[in-house]
């Protein structure tokens, strides 16, 4: 694995490894949402994204990495939020998804990688006070960790946002 994740500082857990989950914690809009660290082969700053002529808004375009190109969705545009800023720099998260097509998620900012006991880690509508930002089609768990006072934070649903990316495009 190469790119930017050796730059993103784990948590430290103690006890046993098998009990804690590892996420990568980004923003898209005002919300913090999280992908599962072993989805995301790397963290790349402000890439450079090529349109592609007549695709949905959810596609941004692609990306040269090299050996590969893969296709950079906008996770704005996914969850029909407002357009980033012009000034703004996005990151890609590249994702892990075996030997599919390489993708992206085009995200606002990474905030970090965190690990939490799988214990606070459950079905997305199982957390009574969470209200969904977006779409619960969305979301293959939530982080209710009693340490964010609150905050469950959303882990997203990796295939579904790939499928719907794909379908709009």
């Amino acid at each position: 694995m190469s790119g930017g994740i050796s730059s993103v500082e784990p948590v430290r857990t103690s006890g046993d490894r098998r009990e804690w989950v590892e996420f990568v914690n980004f923003n898209l809009g005002s919300e913090v949402y999280a992908l599962e660290l072993g989805r995301v082969e790397q963290i790349l700053p402000d890439p450079s994204v090529t349109e592609v002529p007549q695709t949905a808004p959810t596609i941004a375009g692609v990306t040269n990495l090299g050996s590969e190109i893969p296709v950079v969705v906008e996770g704005r545009a996914l969850l029909e939020l407002p357009d980033r800023p012009p000034a703004a720099e996005p990151t890609l998260l590249l994702l892990d998804r075996d030997d599919a097509r390489p993708t992206g998620l085009l995200v606002d900012e990474v905030l970090g990688i965190e690990a939490h006991n799988v214990d606070t880690v459950a079905p997305p509508g199982t957390i009574e006070d969470w209200s969904l930002p977006v779409g619960p089609r969305w979301f293959r768990a939530v982080v209710d960790d009693p340490d964010r006072a609150g905050q469950p934070i959303g882990v997203f649903d990796l295939d579904a946002i790939v499928r719907e990316a794909r379908g709009q495009s």
